[in-house]
């Protein structure tokens, strides 16, 4: 009898430790942290000296970074839409800020469903309308409860963090404008530096809310057996960083961290989307065959088996739906070394509410920021050009992204870059085309 009790005593403990495990699983949990409008650059890790962010500093030494990860816009819904469809904001139908995706189109939450996920949202919508996303809803402070109370059942939880969108407040406890550096892309005044330090301070409050979500994943068990995904929607809120199509308003932080499946510390630099992460979560969660969507899957790549990049990347943004803002509508292709931008209503200025006069919600602002530029004492002649710019431009612009990175030097008009100019405006206008864009018929 004493060696079969012992049997039946082992059995019931182990029983016990595995029924409330989440490592026990066979698919993976899939945990995505979207933030809203963090720059790839605006990281410790990634070099960045004026902004601490040691929690996804953490996560980033833990698992592989993405060095060259776009969107596909540079407002939140038409990006967010992207990223949960797969699809590009035309193909999909919200193509401007605010906007609703076709009825037909599927979603992540379609997707991950019928693939056994429990799929949740926690925080941030921003998408629509809500019949074409049945997540889950919840408040980000419901987040423990979700993960406690959980079952076996694998779950696919978006995190969407408010931060460090605009308005830009400095931390309470500091000075208003803390010592930083000038960014290379903006002209250096004493505004501009408040802007941006005042966006780090947001990009700092991020990085702990961060902190707090991965604590509550450790502690619940989602540590071994559970992908975890960090993003951003877009670029900063910045002169030629969000409402536009430069790379400051498309680069995003993108990192990816599966204890034991995947080699920490690893660098890609391979040109990917955020159109590819639902294809990869399709994958992980173990979809036979994958849907024809515009992003593919970035598994390949993880697994070392395949180093190939997209030839060709593009975008769309329309400056509707933007606050007291005109019809600008821009559309850009890259093809990793040349940058293509088209402004179709470059006979008007670009205006949106943000950049026109003073946000009376903070203490620093782009209006003040772009206004301190027309009489700036260092460098005038850069500031005046970019002030120049920012509103008025021309209706091509090309760059060459290994030699100007800041986008700075246009070189469309360059007689010996002409050859180039037709190459991606044709791969412009075709990949239009098959996006139902509309305006094809104009470029």
């Amino acid at each position: 009898m004493r060696p079969i009790l012992l049997f039946v005593i082992c059995v019931s403990i182990y029983a016990c430790n595995s029924s409330g495990s989440k490592e026990d699983e066979s698919k993976p949990n899939i945990i995505l942290l979207l933030s809203d409008d963090h720059g790839a650059e605006d990281l410790a890790y990634a070099g960045n000296k004026d902004v601490a962010t040691p929690f996804m500093d953490q996560l980033a030494s833990e698992g592989i970074i993405f060095t060259h990860a776009f969107a596909t816009a540079s407002v939140c819904a038409p990006s967010r839409s992207s990223i949960y469809t797969g699809l590009y904001p035309h193909k999909n139908g919200c193509h401007q800020n605010h906007g609703e995706i076709y009825d037909h189109v599927k979603t992540l939450p379609h997707y991950l469903s019928e693939l056994g996920y429990r799929v949740a949202l926690a925080g941030k919508v921003h998408v629509g309308p809500e019949n074409s996303f049945p997540f889950e809803y919840i408040e980000r402070k419901d987040i423990p409860e979700l993960l406690q109370s959980a079952g076996p059942q694998p779950l696919c939880l978006v995190v969407a963090y408010n931060q460090p969108h605009e308005p830009y407040f400095n931390k309470k406890n500091g000075v208003p404008y803390r010592s930083i550096q000038a960014k290379s892309w903006l002209p250096d005044t004493p505004e501009t530096k408040g802007l941006t330090a005042a966006y780090y301070d947001n990009v700092e409050n991020l990085d702990h809310e961060v902190g707090s979500t991965l604590y509550w994943l450790e502690k619940y068990g989602y540590t071994d057996n559970s992908i975890i995904i960090y993003t951003s929607d877009h670029g900063p809120g910045l002169p030629y960083g969000k409402w536009t199509l430069y790379e400051k308003a498309l680069h995003v932080p993108l990192i990816i961290k599966w204890k034991g499946k995947i080699e920490a510390g690893r660098f890609i630099q391979a040109p990917v989307s955020l159109l590819d992460l639902l294809p990869s979560f399709m994958q992980w969660a173990g979809a036979s065959e994958l849907p024809e969507l515009d992003g593919t899957s970035l598994l390949p790549l993880i697994s070392g088996k395949e180093n190939t990049q997209k030839p060709y990347l593009f975008a769309a943004y329309s400056n509707l739906g933007v606050q007291d803002a005109n019809s600008y509508p821009i559309r850009s292709v890259t093809n990793h070394k040349y940058k293509l931008l088209v402004n179709f209503n470059h006979k008007e200025p670009f205006t949106i509410r943000m950049t026109e006069r003073m946000d009376e919600r903070s203490v620093i602002c782009a209006w003040r920021v772009l206004e301190s530029w027309k009489n700036a004492k260092n460098n005038p002649d850069f500031a005046n050009e970019r002030f120049r710019l920012f509103r008025f431009r021309p209706e091509i612009e090309l760059y060459d992204l290994m030699q100007d990175p800041y986008e700075l030097n246009n070189i469309a008009e360059d007689p010996e870059m002409q050859m180039m100019v037709k190459e991606l405006r044709n791969e412009l206008k075709k990949w239009m085309v098959e996006q139902g864009d509309l305006l094809s018929e104009q470029i």
